[in-house]
């Protein structure tokens, strides 16, 4: 018994400390109508499932201290196989409950499908969001302007976010607007959300939730929903080249072209395998080669604002991985085709060395 109690104590101190001592559950405190929605389906789900498991829980305590061997007044049958009613108890609840959950399944997946447009007085917001190594950026075509691990947008105003990425998969995340989805080279997902409470001055936290390197755990950015006025104020500070107005701790530049974007991607490894390659190194060339690389960043990326944007910078970035395909132009995007195929070289050139 003293064993048993030790172990629901610790199973209950590691499930405080998972959910930040008891702090804020933010998949279950929504700030948006997606988001919301998401969480009643998961809510409703459990509260179907517990229909069975709590009764199952509740009978086998209950059967074990009933037809316990001191208990001399149980009913004892050795030839009992079969009753009609606990057939139908066992067989057609779990029934009832799947087939309700399906039908919620079935109405969710459609109702908040993150391609779906959202309903709204006001038109949406669009920005485009590239996964770039290990940092995100936000390109607001219609504004011109753009930024890196930091998203604003006007509340009760649905945001259209157009999501791709310039190297691996990540997982695009802001717990508390709506769910996650992927972010995939040479491709191009759709993700529509809206906010009806303002963010906390420290934004709404957002991150890549797939695992995608060394410097995965950087791929953190802030999302903040403000009015309509601060909204304006704020873009028109970052087209002024006045954006650390708003954010005094965010780096201001001017303009987010191809040659600025190329010069986005964080290091080339690994500390720890460079290290390695420097060790391995046969001849002075792959040693210096290795000395040469940097390694991936251990902070995130600073908020950076930018007063202009190249237009067709995000379609350049999904062409960059689609060029043999369509016959398209994709002259706009050479420079940075370049860079990437270079970066690719030394890549390659290293990777016959180990890890």
């Amino acid at each position: 018994m003293r064993q048993t109690i030790l172990a629901v104590l610790s199973l209950s101190t590691m499930t405080a400390l998972l959910t930040g001592c008891g702090g804020d559950m933010v998949l279950l405190n929504s700030k948006g109508p997606v988001a919301q929605g998401q969480s009643d389906l998961m809510m409703t789900a459990i509260y179907l499932m517990l229909l069975v498991v709590i009764p199952s829980i509740i009978m086998a305590l209950w059967f074990g201290w009933k037809y316990r061997a001191s208990n001399k007044g149980a009913d004892y049958k050795p030839t009992w196989t079969h009753s009609t009613a606990i057939e139908i108890v066992v067989w057609g609840i779990p029934v009832i409950i799947i087939g309700i959950l399906a039908w919620l399944t079935w109405w969710g997946s459609h109702k908040y499908d993150p391609y779906r447009p959202l309903e709204a007085d006001k038109a949406p917001l669009t920005v485009q969001v590239i996964a770039e190594q290990f940092k995100w950026i936000f390109v607001y075509p219609e504004q011109e302007i753009a930024t890196i691990n930091e998203i604003r947008f006007p509340l009760d105003t649905p945001v259209a976010l157009r999501i791709t990425s310039n190297f691996t998969m990540n997982s695009f995340f802001i717990p508390s607007l709506g769910g996650q989805i992927y972010a995939m080279a040479g491709m191009q997902t759709h993700l529509n959300l809206l906010a009806t409470e303002a963010s906390p001055a420290e934004g709404y936290r957002g991150f890549s939730s797939n695992y995608s390197g060394y410097g995965f755990s950087q791929m953190r950015f802030r999302a903040h929903a403000v009015t309509d006025d601060q909204f304006a104020q704020w873009v028109s500070a970052v087209k002024a080249g006045n954006g650390t107005s708003v954010n005094p701790n965010a780096v201001q530049k001017t303009v987010l072209d191809q040659a600025e974007f190329a010069t986005l991607r964080d290091g080339n490894r690994g500390k720890h395998q460079i290290e390695a390659l420097i060790a391995k190194a046969n001849t002075p060339e792959e040693k210096a080669a290795a000395e040469a690389m940097k390694p991936y960043p251990t902070k995130p990326h600073p908020v950076t604002y930018y007063s202009s944007v190249e237009q067709g910078l995000f379609e350049s970035v999904i062409n960059n991985y689609m060029s043999n395909y369509h016959g398209a132009d994709h002259s706009a995007a050479a420079g940075h085709e370049a860079t990437s195929e270079a970066h690719a070289d030394v890549e390659h050139a290293t990777a016959s060395q180990g890890e």
